[in-house]
């Protein structure tokens, strides 16, 4: 029925034949290019400022929209990068618009729930953190002091902010005892920020 409608389309198949070729072809090195080359993927390099890579956790096959994490250490504080879109189309960039400042509203929430279904023996929301620098610009973040079971008191920032599509989210944690200087966790945000 298409064909009817699609007067080029009758012609036979060995007219078309070259142009299938040549669009063959012009796709074959697409197909070829890796797949950061072809989407939005972001570079998790071996090290940032100071802190070694550790392992990815992908979220998405199991939930999608959850998308991937990755951990990084620097021997005192830990630092997960989480990248999805939580199934949001048209995450703008930056961190001000409400789809990012409804994930950092979540996010602390979700904090939250942790104390409740006891992961947390209680947690205290300071609030409002301004990080220096660049990622200050580029990030809305909120500092937490946070009772693990496991670590005793802990301090944890956690930034966000919309970057290509996706929600971008920083949450650096360690020991209360040795709060990491906000110039540390700016120069790593930042080193992390301007390698996408």
């Amino acid at each position: 029925m298409i064909r009817s409608l699609h007067p080029a389309s009758r012609v036979g198949s060995r007219h078309l034949a070259p142009t299938r070729i040549a669009l063959a072809v012009l796709a074959t090195p697409l197909l070829a290019l890796p797949a950061t080359a072809r989407g939005p993927d972001f570079d998790f390099p071996a090290a940032v400022a100071g802190f070694a890579r550790g392992p990815r956790t992908d979220y998405e096959s199991r939930a999608p929209g959850l998308g991937t994490s990755v951990a990084y250490t620097n021997g005192r504080w830990k630092a997960d990068i989480y990248v999805y879109d939580g199934g949001v189309a048209n995450i703008p960039d930056g961190p001000s618009s409400p789809p990012v400042t409804g994930q950092l509203t979540q996010a602390a929430a979700d904090i939250g729930t942790a104390v409740a279904q006891g992961i947390y023996r209680g947690s205290e929301d300071r609030g409002a953190v301004q990080v220096p620098g660049s990622a200050g610009a580029r990030l809305a973040c909120r500092g937490f002091t946070i009772d693990h079971p496991a670590l005793g008191p802990t301090e944890s920032l956690l930034c966000l902010t919309g970057l290509r599509g996706k929600f971008v989210k920083f949450r650096l944690s360690g020991p209360a005892a040795k709060p990491l200087p906000k110039a540390e966790t700016e120069r790593f945000m930042t080193d992390w920020l301007d390698r996408q």
